[in-house]
């Protein structure tokens, strides 16, 4: 089931997100975060855009949401995405599925343009992203610096 964030979600959230902070280069945080940090963290972004929840038997196994792209106002039309998925909930669909969701709730909000980036190479997330829409508008060459090596990454853009 995909359904709105809620605050009971957010230590689920949290633990699925830790997993790819320790174990991958998909985040740049670089050391798990505590309760408080990741409240802090989604606290601005819950209050102004969408977070949207794949639950499955009454566990949390992923989440997107969208966050501002840039402060200045001329920005406010566009929004950067994120998703994070428990590895048990990979390569079933859930991650198209929930993306397409936060896409809805986007445009019901009336955003212009959602902006991705994404680790690279990173084919699994390439292969969605574009399967949604998205087109690839930039590649930044060893921007990352994560488990002592340099990572490139490269931004996506679907106009809604």
């Amino acid at each position: 089931m995909i359904r709105q964030f809620k605050p009971s979600d957010l230590n689920p959230m949290r633990e699925i997100y830790n997993h790819y902070v320790e174990n991958t280069l998909l985040t740049f945080d670089e050391v798990a975060l505590t309760e408080t940090e990741f409240s802090d963290k989604l606290s601005p972004v819950l209050s102004k855009f969408p977070c949207m929840v794949y639950e499955k038997e009454g566990k949390v196994m992923g989440f997107a949401y969208a966050t501002e792209w840039k402060e200045n106002p001329a920005y406010r039309f566009t929004v950067s995405s994120s998703i994070y998925l428990d590895p048990e909930a990979m390569d079933k669909g859930t991650g198209t599925a929930l993306y397409r969701k936060l896409i809805e709730e986007l445009k019901e909000m009336k955003m212009h343009s959602i902006v991705a980036g994404i680790l690279m190479p990173n084919e699994k997330s390439t292969r969605m992203h574009e399967r949604l829409g998205f087109s690839k508008v930039a590649h930044l060459s060893q921007i990352g610096y994560k488990f002592n090596k340099w990572i490139d990454v490269s931004y996506w853009q679907m106009i809604l």
